[in-house]
């Protein structure tokens, strides 16, 4: 793991959480727009919880882990025994070794999964035996002689019962130790549980800010791609992080399709939308493409400006010149009920297939004669 630091747009949260610290409170909920950067962040904070130098923790690097002590050096080599993540199997750091290496080294940062069957398909949610796990580690001393983290993200994904066992330990927090959740979605998560917490609300970046940090990092196209990304750098670094594909994002060839059929407006075919989408692919992230380019239309219709795709200006404005109010709204309005059940499509091909058809039905619907 790497030792991290709170993103220059997080100062403020920062010294929020450690004024926070004299309190010793048991759980902390981040919540905010996704790709903002709240999962770095609790990574940073577990890191100062868990650094060994209280002191140099103090003097000059207002409460950041040292990065030089035994603790940090743990953290460093992902084998801190003091520090466990709670997250479904989907989101599960990739690592050189497969599961059952992992479990025969007994890896104390992750929560192992019985190896899934050929063909498996991840995971989306936080079960009971995983929480259970948790209550076991947290029932144990620290080995280290500080502090006990468990980083929980997305809390959201927590289903019914394993949400119950969290709340179980919430209500009874083991001294010493420390729930850090993360959420894209506050409202998403048991009330129960967000009353055990102390809620921090993420900021988002500033477009100057998360600009500066992303040519820092030799980012290409940062301000369109920022743009395209709602303003939320940290989705975009996700894309170029050089790992495994993952299987929630749009891959850059397949982007590109879909921007393509979308800047065809009603010159698109039924034929086109048959060759050129795919059997598997992502389904959330598809819609999101689609949510955005249809908010620009509408920006671009009402206000004649664009927020996501400023570098298909021209082809968005003629379709939104072309195009009518009502049938847009139905469009937007399908594709939200596409997106509520996007983690369990029957056909995630169908679902895209449908979404793109109703585009076209309301491009036509409303185009001038």
């Amino acid at each position: 793991m790497e030792l991290m630091q709170p993103l220059p747009w997080q100062a403020a949260l920062w010294q929020q959480v450690i004024a926070l610290r004299a309190r010793q409170p048991h759980a902390l909920l981040l919540h905010g727009g996704r790709g903002i950067g709240k999962r770095h962040f609790a990574q940073a904070l577990a890191q100062a919880l868990l650094c060994e130098t209280p002191d140099a923790e103090r003097v000059g690097n207002q409460g950041l882990a040292c990065g030089r002590c035994t603790g940090c050096q743990l953290l460093a080599a992902d084998n801190h025994p003091d520090l466990r993540w709670l997250v479904p199997d989907i989101d599960r750091r990739q690592r050189s070794d497969d599961a059952d290496d992992a479990a025969e080294a007994d890896e104390p940062q992750e929560l192992v999964a019985e190896p899934a069957g050929k063909g498996a398909k991840l995971s989306r949610e936080i079960r009971i035996d995983q929480v259970r796990a948790i209550g076991e580690f947290l029932a144990v001393a620290a080995h280290r002689g500080r502090n006990r983290v468990v980083l929980l993200a997305p809390a959201e994904a927590l289903n019914a019962a394993a949400a119950n066992a969290v709340l179980k330990i919430l209500e009874e927090p083991p001294g010493g130790a420390l729930f850090i959740a993360v959420t894209d979605e506050l409202d998403a998560v048991l009330p129960t549980v967000r009353s055990r917490c102390v809620l921090l609300c993420a900021p988002m970046p500033d477009a100057r800010a998360a600009l500066a940090w992303l040519r820092e990092r030799d980012v290409p196209d940062a301000e369109e791609r920022l743009a395209e990304a709602g303003g939320a750098p940290l989705d975009l670094m996700a894309e170029d992080d050089g790992g495994e594909p993952d299987p929630r994002r749009l891959a850059p060839e397949l982007r590109g399709k879909l921007l393509e059929l979308l800047a065809r407006g009603t010159r698109l075919s039924l034929a086109d939308i048959a060759s050129a989408v795919p059997r598997e692919l992502p389904v959330a992230a598809a819609i999101r493409l689609f949510q955005r380019w249809g908010w620009d239309l509408l920006a671009e219709r009402t206000a004649g400006r664009l927020r996501y795709y400023p570098r298909q200006q021209r082809a968005i404005a003629a379709i939104a010149r072309a195009a009518q109010l009502q049938p847009l709204l139905d469009w937007l309005d399908q594709l939200a009920r596409a997106q509520r059940s996007s983690g369990h499509p029957l056909n995630a091909r169908l679902v895209i297939e449908n979404a793109l058809i109703g585009y076209l039905a309301a491009l036509r619907a409303g185009s001038t004669k």
